[in-house]
């Protein structure tokens, strides 16, 4: 007879995530499960199917319970006592191997599981002492089995409780202080709506087209009422994206979600294996952190595979920055792509590396290209806008005065100059971006919304002055240099009370005032000192 150590129960506990908020998404799965089979059985109407999450950090307890289907009494002990034996289906149930339950014993001194079937008037209670557990893990001496350990560690009994409940409770009771995550309440909340099958939050605009999509197409997207300290959590998927600004946790919108493109994903037979939608934006950056969804995430029954890096992990993107461009989801509906026993990747087998294949045609090809050619483009237009400004800024400057002198205005019309031949470099080049983006609906969008947010004040550029021909009025450009020169006045001139030494020395420190600060600075510090001395 074989013998199996009591570190395979180690294996599937303690060691088994690197994440030990883990727990909560496996009991969820679980409880989901539940409830489907009380849907199908018809004792519950989905409307009023729930998954309560209590956390009580005070009394370091947490409690997940369900209205789902429960365990009859005939199959409590045996079920609980089964290890990787789970009768659940791989094609129908979230959890199918056996083993989720487990992962609580990591985190707390004691786990229970209590439950009801309807029709019986009898609450089964198993305990595990997760405490026990953990100490004979660690006490190398002690050569116990596996088997005698769950015998050890497990107790059972029965309460009495009313025929029409149906219901499955899970307890973490002494919750430890390594799992001290677990009872923050703002962080679960955010953990699990990011991982559970709830559903969108109400303020993602693009909620009804996605759903439209999937029901066009024959998916179901899971999506169950869950609870965190009574109030519901969904998926925090937003329209707008945020910058953070400065250092005391502000933000600011830089970008937006102004619309959604869905992928399909077939196998040689043309049946779908996998499905995707994916937000448009301008694609100006890499999202930053304090975007929650961010990034491309896979699901399978809706709950989440990985994290928000599982992709870039695996090597779909070209750069590691890639899956940051992007927000959206991709569910597998193949039943052959099989989350893996960790639930951060699918098992490998032929159907995996097939869809890898097709994702990476998109990842690889496609969106490397969209957020290159939109940082291409947007750096095209801040060209032109740049010149623009510059061309209204110094002809502002020529009228009002503002140049110190000869020399700081032919220094300045020759920078007008590179931008000028900058910017109409820029157009030749978005003019062929716009010829080549024709067609393709997703960067025919980008390329408009760009022209949105960096619009041109529509100066022709390739008619613009050169650099001697400027006399501060646009319509009289093209007036001699004599006739400019003529015209041109200076800053100190203005300070008619100063003779024309002081006025020359006045000229040279706001020339010295250039050369040592930043242009911003050097232009306040001047017309400061341009206000005091004309008082």
């Amino acid at each position: 007879m074989a013998y199996i150590g009591k570190n395979i129960i180690e294996n599937l506990t303690t060691a088994m995530y690197e994440n030990l908020r883990i727990v909560y998404r496996e009991y969820i799965q679980n409880s989901a499960d539940g409830i489907d089979k009380a849907v199908s059985a018809g004792i519950l109407q989905p409307k009023d199917a729930s998954i309560f999450i209590t956390i009580e950090p005070q009394n370091r307890k947490i409690i997940i319970e369900d209205n789902g289907y429960g365990i009859p009494k005939a199959n409590f002990k045996k079920i609980m006592e089964s290890i990787a034996d789970s009768q659940k289906s791989v094609d129908n149930n979230k959890g199918f191997r056996g083993i989720g339950r487990l992962g609580g014993i990591s985190v707390c001194d004691e786990l229970r599981f209590i439950t009801s079937a309807k029709g019986e008037n009898v609450e089964s209670v198993c305990i595990w002492n997760a405490k026990l557990i953990k100490d004979i893990l660690a006490d190398n001496d002690n050569k116990i089995d596996a088997s005698s350990l769950v015998d050890k560690s497990t107790s059972y009994k029965e309460n009495p409780c009313e025929k029409e409940d149906h219901y499955f409770k899970v307890e973490l009771i002494k919750v430890g202080r390594n799992a001290e995550d677990l009872l923050n309440v703002e962080a679960v909340r955010d953990y699990t709506s990011a991982i559970a099958p709830v559903p969108y939050s109400s303020s993602f605009c693009y909620k009804d087209p996605i759903r439209k999509y999937a029901a066009n197409n024959g998916f179901n997207i899971d999506e169950y009422r869950v609870l965190i300290n009574e109030e519901q959590i969904f998926k925090p998927y937003v329209t707008d994206l945020y910058r953070p600004v400065g250092t005391s946790g502000k933000k600011e919108k830089y970008d937006s979600i102004y619309g959604v493109k869905f992928e399909m994903f077939v196998d040689d037979n043309d049946k779908p294996i996998a499905w995707m939608w994916y937000g448009i934006s301008n694609f100006e950056k890499k999202i930053p952190t304090i975007n929650q969804m961010r990034g491309l995430r896979l699901r399978k029954g809706n709950i989440q595979i990985g994290d928000e890096n599982t992709l870039t992990k695996q090597n779909f993107f070209k750069e590691e920055r890639g899956n940051f461009y992007f927000v959206g989801e991709i569910f597998a509906v193949s039943p052959l792509l099989i989350p893996n026993a960790r639930r951060d990747y699918f098992n490998v087998n032929d159907e995996c590396r097939f869809f890898e294949g097709c994702l990476k045609k998109l990842t690889y090809d496609v969106f490397y290209s969209i957020y290159h050619k939109a940082n291409d483009i947007k750096k095209e237009l801040q060209r032109v806008q740049e010149y623009e400004n510059a061309y209204r800024e110094f002809n502002v400057n020529l009228a009002e005065g503002k140049f110190i002198d000869e020399a700081s205005k032919n220094k300045a019309a020759s920078e007008l100059e590179s931008k000028k031949e900058k910017a109409t470099k820029a157009k030749d080049i978005l003019q062929r971006q716009k010829e080549k983006c024709e067609g393709d609906d997703v960067f025919s969008r980008v390329y408009n919304e760009l022209n949105k947010k960096y619009p041109s004040k529509g100066l022709k550029v390739a008619e613009e002055p050169s650099n001697n021909e400027f006399d501060g009025n646009e319509s009289t450009a093209g007036e001699s240099t004599s006739k400019a020169k003529k015209k041109t006045s200076y800053r100190t001139q203005g300070l008619t009370k100063y003779g024309k030494k002081e006025q020359k020395l006045v000229s040279r420190i706001y020339k010295t005032i250039q050369a040592v600060l930043p242009p911003d600075q050097a232009t306040c510090l001047i017309d400061k000192i341009q206000e005091d001395l004309m008082k």
